[in-house]
């Protein structure tokens, strides 16, 4: 009896051991498979990677073909089509920007405002270069949007106060805002960059009579005619100026 349990659990033993290394080796498999696949799977998607990644090159390739057959075209005085080539570019690159500020530029001499500002503001939001803020700016100003003019003007001289002109831009916005104050705080900014600027002098003195500031735009005339003692059209406001100056003391003789 004894040898019979004794064979009994052998058998059992080997059966055991058997299907232990089946189901291992099952398992090994099922594992092996899904490794594979897994593998096949990343190796598709590598593909893809590259696939987009050759995409976007020849798409690159394309905007910068497009963008200097733009700029040829504008060199034989051919803008319209110049346009339309700036245009095909920023279809396949929405924020190219070489062809975005041509393109923007274009339109500023085209007197096409809306385009070009909204090109602008693009760019300014994407490099924050006080330029782009500057020329939307300009566009905004010869669309009267005055308010918002301001606002790019003043971001502009705020990242960059070393360029004059800025400050007399920001100041004709003022003018046109009836803020005059402002107008010649700002006027004030540029002559303390470029303090002889005859064009600069002569806004700043206009601004002051128009304020009622007489007796400081004669003084700002003075200084004008220090470096131009000839200029007409600051001899033209001075006797405006002059007369302004004895209305304003003599209101009762105003006709």
């Amino acid at each position: 009896m004894w040898t019979y349990l004794a064979i009994l659990f052998s058998f059992l033993f080997l059966v055991g051991v058997f299907v232990h290394r089946v189901m291992s080796n099952k398992r090994d498999a099922i594992q092996e498979k899904a490794r594979a696949e897994a593998k096949a799977a990343m190796e598709s998607q590598e593909s893809e990677e590259e696939k987009k990644v050759r995409l976007s090159r020849e798409q690159k390739d394309q905007v910068e073909t497009l963008c200097k057959r733009g700029e040829s075209l504008i060199n034989a005085g051919k803008d319209e089509e110049a346009v339309k080539c700036f245009v095909q570019a920023l279809s396949i690159n929405t924020q190219h920007p070489e062809t975005q500020q041509r393109l923007a530029l274009l339109y500023l001499q085209k007197q096409m405002y809306g385009g070009a500002a909204a090109l602008f503001q693009q760019l300014a939001q994407q490099t924050n270069d006080p330029m782009h803020y500057s020329h939307w700016g300009l566009a905004l100003y010869q669309q009267s949007d005055f308010e918002n003019a301001k606002v790019a003007y003043q971001t502009a001289v705020d990242l960059d106060p070393s360029r004059p002109q800025r400050f007399i831009s920001l100041s004709q916005v003022y003018k046109a805002l009836g803020q005059l104050s402002n107008a010649i705080i700002a006027t004030n900014k540029a002559l303390e960059i470029d303090e002889k600027n005859i064009e600069f002098l002569y806004q700043l003195a206009d601004l002051q009579a128009e304020a009622g500031n007489y007796m400081e735009a004669k003084e700002t005339l003075k200084r004008l005619f220090e470096t131009d003692a000839t200029n007409r059209a600051a001899k033209t406001l001075l006797k405006e100026i002059s007369k302004l100056e004895l209305e304003a003391a003599n209101p009762s003789e105003q006709k």
